[in-house]
């Protein structure tokens, strides 16, 4: 499977923008956060393995944060652990998504939301793991 992954790498390099947006497909990182975000949502409304259930906690009290119901981040030495990044997935999203009523209606409006940022042919790719794209 690797070597598929790295010729993948070397054509997802080379193509444009506009060619992901014309085939409406996003590129490898926003793919990545968007099945993150959406394996995020299961865990939190429980359309998930019991082992995941109850794992996260919001944050409470008068903070800003906790008015906007995120969830609290752990902290990570390499910041590529699923409890790190799932929680900052979960928190750059907007309010009216995560009130989203299926799996199928957050997936399917979040990919929208992340094909409709995507503007431009200056748009700058970011692989990083930490790196998460946020939605204006």
């Amino acid at each position: 499977m690797l070597p598929h992954f790295d010729y993948l790498d070397i054509i997802v390099r080379e193509a444009s923008i506009e060619v992901f947006k014309n085939m409406k497909w996003l590129p490898l990182h926003l793919r990545r956060q968007l099945h993150l975000s959406t394996y995020m949502y299961r865990i939190l409304n429980e359309i998930c393995p019991k082992h995941f259930i109850g794992k996260f906690t919001y944050i409470s009290g008068g903070s800003r944060d906790g008015e906007n119901c995120n969830l609290y981040t752990h902290k990570s030495r390499s910041h590529k652990e699923f409890f790190y990044l799932g929680t900052k997935a979960w928190n750059i999203l907007p309010q009216s998504l995560r009130a989203s009523v299926s799996v199928k209606n957050f997936s399917n409006t979040y990919k929208q939301l992340l094909l409709s940022s995507i503007v431009d042919e200056n748009y700058q790719t970011d692989n990083t793991f930490d790196k998460l794209h946020v939605i204006e």
